[in-house]
């Protein structure tokens, strides 16, 4: 009888090398040169060396004979294996911008599902240090970025299909603003890792840094939002050690009563 955990351990392991590997494969063109106002700097795709450094470990790790009944991980497994496995295929369609679309739009709601599902529900997993590091820090990494490359990625996606609209500074505003209200309410409601908001708030700042000072408004949007993220995520992961405190505090004090 097939065991689903193994199945799930590979898969995941698969979808990283291989969502890696169809990445790195493509042709990303130059950010400088492209007509869209809510793609980020050069620079900040630097970001793909720690996310994939991250993503590496977590498959390892994930993929241990230790760790193959992990809850941790059988709630995160599949919507990640999904999530990476198809963000390498964006650049791929981007002749198809439906196609393209639909990739992004399946992206990110998985990436965001396995960052969500990654949050501690135990005490167990609360104290892991190995679930902070390999498993929280880079979901929240990966989709972090995802949920900035999607505004990214779809604005690409409407210019090849023809699609610009004639106030480009607006519709740019727009999608950066709400790319940093998406950014902060996931950061501020769940506060899984810091690494999520700093992701979103490192993209926002590469878009900031591209297109500031021709770009005056939507650029000054980008460093707003980024900033809001930013702000949402230390305040969340406040509140949530504040939450954690109050919880064992009363807890010790339960106990010290029976």
């Amino acid at each position: 009888m097939v065991d689903r955990d193994v199945v799930r351990q590979v898969t995941v392991a698969v979808a990283v090398g291989g969502g890696f590997i169809v990445g790195v494969s493509g042709d990303y063109g130059d950010a400088a040169a492209g007509p869209s106002l809510v793609v980020p700097a050069n620079s900040a795709f630097g970001i793909w060396a720690p996310i994939y450094a991250g993503l590496f470990s977590h498959a390892v790790y994930q993929a241990l004979p230790a760790r193959r009944r992990d809850p941790v991980l059988r709630r995160t497994g599949w919507a990640t294996a999904c999530a990476v496995g198809l963000s390498g295929f964006w650049v791929w369609a981007q002749d198809k911008p439906g196609l393209e679309l639909s990739l992004i739009a399946v992206t990110v709601a998985a990436a965001v599902t396995g960052y969500i599902r990654a949050e501690p529900v135990q005490q167990t997993e609360i104290a892991s240090v190995r679930d902070r590091w390999l498993v929280r820090a880079p979901l929240g990494l990966f989709s972090g970025w995802i949920t900035v490359a999607t505004v990214a990625g779809g604005a690409e996606a409407l210019l090849a299909a023809g699609i610009s609209a004639p106030g480009a500074e607006g519709w740019s505003t727009a999608a950066l603003l709400a790319a940093g209200g998406v950014g902060a309410a996931v950061a501020w409601l769940r506060p899984v890792s810091l690494a999520y908001a700093a992701a979103v708030t490192w993209g926002l700042a590469g878009v900031a840094v591209r297109i500031l000072p021709q770009h005056p408004v939507p650029g000054a949007a980008a460093l707003l939002a980024g900033a809001a993220v930013a702000a949402a995520g230390v305040a969340g992961a406040r509140r949530r050690r504040t939450a954690r405190a109050g919880r064992a505090a009363g807890t010790g004090t339960a106990a010290q009563r029976m």
